[in-house]
């Protein structure tokens, strides 16, 4: 490791002949900081070497059972659960697996199994054990356990252990903590079970603290609006699906930006009349500036990408409250009131199965993509192979994919580079590493003679879509799959592959090929997906002649068309002027706006 991180084994030897015990742990906990704030590409031997030194001598000392705990470094200790699970993964132990059974058998070693139990251990603990040792520290563990989600899907037992995670109920899981791992990463990791899930965090929240003790003085104004992302900034996803909408409230109604999260300077409050921020400081939430509001309509764009916003959600801030398709997700149960999604994607009879809000579907896909701000250059690949762009953040990368990308290297003629442009995330919790060690794993269960993986971490778009340009065709993830990759794929004429479900988020990429004619490069199964990308590998001419229909379209009438732009602003005049009415109906059947 770093020299400014290496351990001095004397210092820790002596703290524990002393039994200075929270002077060690603060050594390791010091260490353990320092390697989360330390992004690793790759390991030197000398790195390698010096990782195992520590971790060695760390499981040592922390599974000695006279090394007692306090109270404060046994939590501090718990959050560091994913540092360790990733340090365990990149050294020579692989996992702490053999730690915990020592410490199975010793007295007052919750707190140091707890910290060393993850989402990477095939050793099984029963998790109502424990919950009935400590239901405390218990809950706090429950958090920290799916923090592995934004990268550990691809791994098989990861992907297990946190679906078994999700389904444990225990009446004593009252306590949440790092809500965002939880509320956003369920969908991802099984989307089956990710409606109660939501339901039970967003009742803690409603029944905690932060909402009881906060009382919200509303005056509604009629044509008084907030807007509450941390997203409002020209390069965001949810920005570039949006904007449009929002934009065409600006003539008639008196528009608020709630900023959450810290302020940028990079903002776009070119239509709103004042900007509010709202963050967590000292793990409160500071809502002063909307206890008192004259909102008529909160429009939340992305519900659960942060932690700010699902506690937001929670509260009544207006009388009319709608969340959009930035996160395309239903919040499940918190006091969201309408989901406004598209009549283009969405299955209308499958809406309350899918929602908690009641559906409001406008024309179009429920949102309008911003088109690329990018020149294309034609330029030639800077490497030989077949290369296929897969625009897919980490946490969308899971071990079933993977194994349709194997199955498409089996049947290859063809050498594959898989482009993988994982986003950012990677550059947190020094991940890196342990994501592309799970991947070469699929290299040895099943040689990738034919194929291997480029990993692309966070660029800027420029970068970013000249990459894309080389590629030869783009595939979509399943079961969450992409909007603006198949936005950019398309606006680059590259042939893509989408595989089509029954939610919006894996439907809406699918409706985009429909919309430029190109329903024949759906899959509906993982058969016809294998299939139909292998037929774009070998068969050139028929490559070509998808490109050449792409080169006709008029992608500014298709794909980036603003027709159902307007109503957006219907739906909003809609709900404001029928809203007693919408409040005392029973009715859920989706609003269709014409």
């Amino acid at each position: 490791m770093k020299n400014d991180i290496q351990l001095d084994l004397i210092e820790v030897f002596d703290f524990y002949i002393d039994q200075r015990y929270n002077e060690l742990s603060e050594v390791f906990i010091k260490f353990l900081r320092a390697f989360e704030s330390t992004t690793y590409i790759q390991l030197l031997p000398e790195d390698k070497y010096n990782l195992n030194l520590f971790l060695k001598n760390f499981l040592y000392f922390f599974t000695q059972p006279d090394y007692v705990l306090s109270e404060q470094h046994m939590i501090k200790f718990i959050e560091l659960n994913p540092i360790i699970s990733n340090l365990a993964a990149i050294s020579s132990f692989k996992t702490t697996d053999a730690y915990i059974e020592i410490l199975i058998h010793q007295p007052n070693s919750l707190a140091k199994i707890l910290a060393l139990y993850s989402a990477r251990n095939t050793f099984k603990i029963n998790r109502r054990e424990l919950f009935n040792a400590n239901p405390q520290l218990a809950c706090y563990w429950y958090s920290y356990f799916y923090e592995i989600f934004s990268y550990g899907l691809i791994n098989k037992e990861v992907n297990q252990n946190l679906r078994e995670h999700m389904q444990y109920k225990d009446i004593r899981l009252i306590n949440f903590y790092q809500l965002t791992p939880i509320y956003f990463g369920a969908t991802y990791i099984d989307n089956s079970l990710d409606r109660e899930v939501k339901q039970t965090l967003n009742q803690t929240i409603k029944n905690s603290r932060f909402c009881t003790g906060i009382q919200i003085k509303n005056t509604p104004y009629p044509r008084k609006i907030a807007i509450v992302t941390s997203f409002w900034f020209p390069r965001h996803s949810v920005y570039r699906t949006l904007s449009k909408y929002v934009e065409s409230l600006k003539n008639d109604y008196d528009m608020t930006l709630i900023h959450l999260g810290e302020e940028r300077d990079d903002l776009d409050v070119s239509y709103f009349k004042e900007v509010q921020y709202v963050n967590i400081v000292n793990n409160s939430l500071n809502t002063g500036s909307l206890r008192e509001n004259n909102f008529i309509v909160v429009f939340y764009p992305d519900v659960g990408m942060t932690q700010e916003s699902i506690f937001l959600s929670n509260l009544r801030l207006a009388p009319i409250q709608v969340c959009g398709t930035g996160h395309p997700v239903s919040t499940f149960g918190s006091e969201i009131d309408f989901f406004i999604s598209g009549v283009d994607v969405e299955i209308p009879e499958g809406a309350e199965s899918n929602y908690s809000e009641r559906l409001v579907l406008l024309p179009g896909y429920g949102l309008i993509h911003n088109q690329p701000n990018y020149q294309i250059k034609n330029a030639k690949k800077s490497r030989p192979e077949f290369i296929i762009n897969c625009a897919w953040h980490a946490h969308k990368i899971n071990y079933q994919l993977i194994s349709y990308l194997q199955e498409i290297v089996r049947g290859s003629k063809r050498d594959i580079v898989f482009r993988l442009f994982l986003g950012g995330a990677l550059s947190q919790k020094n991940c890196i590493i342990p994501f592309a060690k799970d991947l070469d794993a699929f290299s040895l269960d099943t040689p990738l003679c034919k194929g291997q993986f480029d990993l692309i971490l966070d660029l800027p778009y420029e970068k970013y879509m000249a990459l894309m340009e080389e590629g030869d065709l783009c595939i979509d993830s399943y079961h969450f799959g992409g909007s603006n990759i198949i936005a950019d794929s398309l606006y680059l004429r590259k042939p893509t592959v989408t595989f089509q479900g029954d939610k919006w988020y894996n439907r809406i990429g699918s409706q985009m090929l429909r919309t430029v004619g190109l329903e024949e490069l759906i899959a509906t199964n993982a058969e016809e997906y294998i299939r139909l990308t292998l037929k774009l590998i070998h068969e050139d001419q028929y490559r070509m002649d998808i490109q050449r229909k792409l080169k006709q379209v008029n992608l500014g009438q298709t794909i980036f068309n603003t027709n159902s732009q307007e109503y957006f602003k219907k739906t909003i005049d809609f709900l404001i002027n029928n809203h007693e009415q919408l409040k005392c109906s029973d009715v859920r059947d989706p609003l269709l706006i014409k």
